[in-house]
């Protein structure tokens, strides 16, 4: 007897006794739970073919879908409508890239040589210094160093990272070295260098560029791969016309860039 009313207290205190039809009622139906506005509208997938003869004709045998991306084809397409004829990279420039190496730095530069990254060059060709704080490579190092310098009128190509980033070698930076993670780009006597900074910048010698990225969490892009860039072999007046508007451009770059250091002398005095 105590047992059972014990137990209608309890029920009688409990706060929810006597609501679990309200409760019921709100949880909600099947047809009332929202929709996945994804699974609602279909997910777009973007889907093209490729056939195994393009792929067999490939010289990397590659399998991966971005290498045969539809913005690649149509710029090689682009480029296949021109009036002049194409050649690869390689036959207008020499290309190569040095192999990896431990480093060892110097204090300063009377115990080593100026180094450079890509991040190093985004600050010293855009803003004239350094992202960080200037390094030197000491000659102790085990490597070839003299392979590690670059000279001015050389173009330099990320090709680890951020991949297909053309830089110019100015006059300032002539006689430093440069890490290996920099393609070398050295043009050929006959082709001027300001003809090769722009087309190599341009959307579709950029997309050609992307559309050999390979790599599983970093990308990566070789020398040789690089030199498969096909690119409109113009006449010599045209290729000088451009190079000179390329070559105005870079000059007032470096021009401002000195302007700039004075100001920060006169700033620092």
């Amino acid at each position: 007897m105590k047992r059972k009313q014990a137990t209608a207290t309890a029920e009688v205190s409990d706060p929810s006794f006597g609501q679990l039809d309200q409760m019921d009622e709100a949880v909600p139906r099947p047809a009332e739970v929202s929709k996945n506005t994804l699974i609602k509208n279909g997910a777009v997938v973007e889907t093209w073919a490729v056939s195994l003869q393009e792929i067999y004709d490939n010289n990397d045998l590659r399998l991966d879908a971005s290498h045969y991306d539809r913005q690649t084809a149509a710029a090689l397409k682009q480029l296949s409508k021109s009036p002049y004829p194409l050649r690869a990279l390689s036959a207008m420039a020499t290309i190569n890239l040095p192999s990896q190496f431990v480093r060892i730095w110097a204090k300063d530069k009377e115990h080593g040589i100026p180094y450079v990254n890509a991040s190093d060059l985004m600050g010293l060709t855009g803003i004239g210094i350094f992202s960080g704080s200037a390094r030197y490579l000491s000659r102790q190092t085990e490597t070839d160093v003299d392979a590690l310098i670059i000279r001015e009128g050389w173009l330099l190509m990320t090709c680890s990272g951020t991949i297909g980033r053309i830089f110019y070698v100015p006059q300032r930076l002539d006689g430093w070295v440069a890490t290996h993670d920099l393609i070398r780009i050295i043009p050929n006597k006959d082709v001027p260098v300001g003809f090769l900074h722009a087309y190599l910048s341009s959307p579709v010698a950029q997309q050609q560029i992307a559309g050999h990225t390979h790599g599983g969490q970093i990308d990566h892009i070789t020398h040789h791969q690089i030199g498969g860039v096909v690119m409109p072999d113009m006449p010599k007046e045209k290729k000088q016309a451009i190079h000179i508007r390329t070559m105005k451009a870079l000059d007032l770059r470096e021009k401002a860039i000195a302007a700039l250091a004075e100001i920060a002398e006169d700033v620092k005095a």
